[in-house]
């Protein structure tokens, strides 16, 4: 079984493959569900079911990430390419793994691109991106930029209250 943040992390893994130099990961919770969007800029040249087990690009043994959430969202779950974008949306129900931000965010911000996080719970909106980190000196790129970033995310939490837990 996946998590809600091991799925936002595949799908982040997935955006990060197709070359996406710029990636925005949406993900609103209501009503015990969250719905997930993740759009980038990456390239996609797949055709068929991009949700199909093995449906991939990048040779033989790989293909699962979308497989992992069709299957994980019971099928609430789309992929859509506009021009200059692709977006994936998908729905599933909350486990609480979204509560502990610095574990979701870390493995997100390391990624060599430009990454906006955007979570919402109970009407509270929290914001995270590249940019913000980086302004902050809190990018996670060293030890101590590791330490500063965990210090910022709670001095985020802290600056509109506790939304998790």
């Amino acid at each position: 079984m996946h998590s809600v943040a091991d799925l936002i992390l595949e799908a982040v893994d997935n955006s990060t493959e197709a070359g996406a130099g710029m990636i925005k990961a949406l993900a609103e919770e209501e009503e015990g569900v969250w719905k997930i969007d993740i759009l980038d800029d990456g390239e996609w040249t797949l055709e068929g079911d991009p949700f199909a087990e093995g449906a991939t690009t990048k040779g033989k043994g790989r293909g699962r990430g979308l497989a992992v959430i069709r299957k994980a969202s019971g099928g609430r779950c789309s992929l859509t390419q506009g021009k200059g974008y692709t977006q994936l949306r998908f729905m599933v129900d909350d486990d609480g793994s979204l509560s502990d931000l610095f574990h979701l965010l870390l493995p997100i911000f390391l990624r060599n691109t430009d990454v906006w996080v955007s979570i919402r719970s109970s009407g509270v909106d929290k914001t995270f991106s590249t940019e913000d980190l980086r302004r902050e000196n809190a990018f996670p790129s060293s030890a101590s930029g590791i330490k500063a970033f965990r210090a910022y995310i709670e001095r985020q939490r802290m600056k509109e209250g506790e939304i998790y837990g």
